[in-house]
């Protein structure tokens, strides 16, 4: 799944990061493959706001469907 697919309030966790520019991109903000994000917002055909370590980013939809995710092991509690 992508983190574009994401639901508002869930935890995830970054399994890929698509191909070099979008893992640079994301690597800017301190998300790279195994990192835990929380969905905030994720507007119909626009960004997609996530949080990590109390920091929320909003990411463009291009991005957003380069980046892989998997449920978090911590929203299964």
């Amino acid at each position: 799944m992508t983190l574009a697919e994401a639901k508002e309030g869930q935890k995830l966790i970054v399994t890929t990061t698509g191909n070099d520019e979008v893992t640079w991109q994301a690597l800017r903000f301190g998300i790279e493959t195994g990192a835990e994000i929380t969905v905030q917002k994720a507007i119909p055909g626009g960004p997609v706001i996530i949080s990590k370590n109390h920091l929320e980013i909003a990411l463009g939809r291009q991005i957003a469907e380069s980046i892989g995710v998997c449920p978090s092991p911590a929203s299964e509690k």
